[in-house]
């Protein structure tokens, strides 16, 4: 019989949340998959599965707009690429969330996210 478990295991749900990442420390995963799921209060999303973690990622416009940034509009290309996730405060309804930063690019014709105000304010955190 197991005497030392970590309880939190068994607490985790399907999906990530930002309260379950360190505020100082990124976690740097890599895009294993992206689906498109129907979620019946909040409708069509767009959800990351990844090579490291077990739990899924339901992605929010901001977090879209910040793999747009990185990787471009056509979700095939972000399969593979490595992202680093951290979380941040936020300022809707008061929850933590996610912050997607670019990790190592591996595909061809990655776009750079100079422009990202995210990417910079996260490029600016120290670690």
């Amino acid at each position: 019989m197991a005497t030392n478990l970590d309880a939190s295991q068994f607490v985790k749900s399907k999906y990530l949340r930002g309260s379950e990442l360190d505020k100082r420390k990124p976690v740097r995963v890599t895009i294993q998959g992206v689906d498109q799921r129907e979620f019946p209060e909040q409708g069509q999303k767009l959800v990351l599965s990844f090579l490291e973690i077990d739990q899924e990622m339901i992605l929010n416009k901001t977090q879209i707009s910040t793999m747009i940034d990185l990787f471009g509009t056509s979700t095939g290309v972000w399969r593979g690429q490595r992202i680093n996730l951290m979380q941040v405060a936020s300022s809707y309804q008061g929850k933590p969330t996610t912050l997607i930063t670019e990790g190592e690019t591996v595909a061809p014709n990655v776009r750079a996210a100079a422009d990202s105000p995210e990417v910079l304010f996260a490029k600016e955190m120290e670690y």
